[in-house]
């Protein structure tokens, strides 16, 4: 049967053509050159030779593989064997297109005559259960050795008629199918809307044009390129992110058309794949890598890569614009996000709520989770916390850091926005991980107002877990700019409302002054009078003030003037308008309320007086400190602001008259009455 055979096509084109006939069905096929495995179709498990140990080999396996092959290599014969184990096997030399010794190596199948004395001293040769064992031995195909004479034959007689003009013509006319479904393919790619869509178009053309069972794509990230690798089918193991080992390898080769990894090679690169074969190959776009595409445990003819090659261009470029796009719509979606921003801190006049608000709007603004704004002191030395985000604000607030120390201090002092996207691995900095980082990456940029740096902002730990990105830094600076603009106005303002509120306030009580009574006073003539409203006045007197501070001293009264003061606010309505109007007086402005309604307000008032505690109140003459209260109203009680006052002053010394701690409404009887109290 000796007959020298040369091959000269693509080994695993070789194994695909074969496997297309029936009778090697239930067979697994290997090529070898020399003791280098080129190629193999079928369940390795179930193959004898090179793979290592299945669970039927025996110390013997090799030696007898080794010895066969030696032998029908020397003779350029066949040869049918069975291994120590009990499994047929088939050696076919031939030689390849490079001119070299190869063989076919076919398996499998046991014997479909059982040897039961056999197995049962390999059994026990084994020390195995025998009832496992053959269970497995029963579920493998079977044949006799006349069978696989036959199926040898079979090769021989095919094997010359595959380098034949048909046979070319039939690998020619599959090619072009193939180039056809994949061209087809193109405006369907180009149809996807997202990532998602693209990848499931990926991996259902290379499942059903290619047989691969297992894909994953490998694509870079951050200004190191650091590689992370994603299943997409087959693979149920989450993202991981690539050693830096392990990335510079990958990215030096490249350039390489395919990247092709067996056994050792795999496990260092990716410890967390369990596979024999794995071919990856480089997805570029105008030069530039996006990514690499995966192919676990499957061996591919030229042609095949060369088509996954068309393909993965494609699905690459359609990435690469689906990417712009998302940039386009974020840098779109951020820019008007920011807008949005600055318009409510411009809002803002208090300066700590506006720090606290510019330092959550940008957290919000790249999704961190924690954060400071830290600002200089008068002397320019030193940093301060003004507002934090996920820090304990005790310790926020007792945080001081010099210029030029820590990571703070030497952004201030260069004035250069600082990007780390991993702590443990930049080299900028000295420091290793901290607890207080939930993630490695963080930005600290320099804080301006005007043309001055008056501070950091500091952002970490973005809520997704990924390391923020040079989009992420444009963004803050951007934002952080206006808000620096914003920080000078608000501070201003600050100033301004502070000067009013000192021009309008009573120094000791807080409420609002005489000159204010008087401006608000003519606002609400004015607005009930073109809106034909009411409005009420009333006059406020602490009763026996004058026996109190004779009495408890007048530091004493001051602290009793404060705590009515307060008290006043407290049950008076939102929009009335309470002043002190001189000396233990007060008034109190009521708009849209007749006299009725106002003594609802003014008997709240005088029991939150009466219930209230002074200090030595029980020697006053009515054994407390009280208040007598006086009430007039427009249009009935005054037509203008001194009448309408001297109205209610009337109604408030009725009330003295009276008894004190009382509520008197003004009646026009008062204007003709002498009233006198004591």
């Amino acid at each position: 049967m000796k007959q020298d055979i040369i091959y000269t096509s693509d080994p695993i084109e070789l194994l695909d053509t074969l496997r297309d006939f029936s009778f090697l069905d239930g067979y697994n096929l290997a090529i070898y050159q020399g003791e280098e495995l080129v190629a193999y179709r079928g369940e390795k498990e179930r193959m004898c030779g090179a793979f290592g140990e299945t669970w039927l080999c025996h110390k013997d396996c090799q030696a007898s593989i080794r010895l066969q092959t030696e032998e029908a290599l020397a003779s350029q014969t066949p040869r049918i064997f069975r291994c120590p184990t009990g499994l047929l096997n088939f050696i076919i030399p031939f030689r390849g297109r490079n001119g070299m010794d190869h063989y076919l190596l076919g398996g499998g199948v046991r014997e479909k005559f059982i040897d039961l004395q056999h197995l049962e001293k390999f059994i026990c040769q084994r020390k195995i259960n025998g009832i496992y064992f053959l269970e497995q031995w029963e579920s493998l195909p079977c044949a006799s050795r006349a069978e696989v004479e036959t199926i040898v034959n079979n090769i021989y007689a095919v094997l010359p008629l595959l380098n034949q003009d048909n046979y070319f013509a039939r690998i020619y006319e599959q090619t072009v199918n193939l180039i056809n479904t994949i061209t087809d393919l193109g405006p369907e790619i180009d149809q996807a809307r997202s990532v998602d869509e693209v990848i499931q178009l990926l991996s259902e053309t290379l499942t059903i044009l290619f047989d691969i069972p297992r894909v994953a794509i490998l694509f870079p990230q951050g200004s190191n390129r650091q590689l992370i690798l994603k299943g997409l089918l087959g693979i149920s193991h989450p993202p991981v992110r690539l050693g830096d080992t392990s990335t510079s390898k990958l990215l030096q080769l490249q350039e390489q058309r395919k990247i092709i990894l067996r056994g050792k090679a795999i496990q260092e690169l990716f410890p967390y794949l369990e596979a024999d074969h794995l071919t990856c190959q480089p997805m570029t776009v105008d030069g530039r890598l996006i990514g690499f595409l995966a192919l676990l445990d499957t061996e591919l003819s030229e042609r095949d890569m060369m088509l996954i090659e068309l393909l993965s261009g494609k699905v690459a470029a359609k990435l690469v614009r689906l990417r712009r796009r998302r940039n386009r719509v974020e840098e779109t979606s951020r820019s008007n996000r920011i807008l949005s921003m600055i318009s409510q801190l411009a809002q803002i006049d208090n300066s700590q709520m506006f720090y606290q608000t510019l330092l959550e709007m940008a957290a919000e603004l790249l999704g961190a989770t924690k954060g400071s704004l830290m600002l200089l002191d008068d002397s320019g030395n030193k940093l301060s916390v003004i507002a934090s985000l996920g820090m304990n604000r005790q310790l926020a607030i007792n945080m001081h850091i010099l210029k030029g120390q820590g990571i703070a201090g030497k952004v201030i002092e260069s004035g250069a926005p600082l990007l780390v996207h991993n702590l443990n691995q930049d080299r900028r900095i000295s420091i290793t991980s901290r607890p207080r980082f939930a993630t490695h990456s963080f930005l600290s940029i320099p804080f301006c107002s005007g043309e001055s740096n008056i501070g950091v902002l500091n952002l970490s730990d973005k809520q997704d877990g990924t390391a923020f990105t040079d989009a992420d830094l444009q963004a803050l600076l951007k934002f952080a700019a206006h808000g620096g603009k914003l920080a000078e106005r608000t501070s201003m303002l600050e100033r301004a409302n502070l000067l009013e509120e000192l021009s309008t306030s009573d120094p000791l009580t807080g409420l609002y002054n005489r000159r204010y009574l008087n401006h608000r006073l003519e606002e609400e003539f004015s607005r009930s009078s073109r809106q034909n409203l009411k409005f009420s006045v009333m006059m406020l007197d602490l009763d026996h003030f004058k026996d109190y501070n004779d009495l408890c001293g007048h530091l004493a009264g001051d602290k009793a003037l404060k705590k009515v003061a307060h008290l006043l606010r407290r049950s008076a309505r939102d929009m009335d308008i309470v002043s002190r109007f001189g000396g233990e007086e007060f008034c109190i402005i009521v708009p849209e309320s007749d006299a009725e309604s106002a003594r609802l307000v003014a008997e709240r008032i005088r029991n939150a007086v009466e219930r209230e505690s002074f200090s030595r109140e029980e020697e006053l003459p009515l054994g407390r400190l009280s208040i007598s209260i006086g009430i007039a109203s427009f249009p009935g009680h005054g037509k203008d602001s001194d009448s309408l006052l001297n109205a209610a002053d009337l109604a408030m010394y009725q009330a003295k008259s009276n008894g004190r701690n009382r509520v008197v409404l003004f009646e026009p009887a008062l204007r003709k009455d002498k009233i006198v109290y004591i």
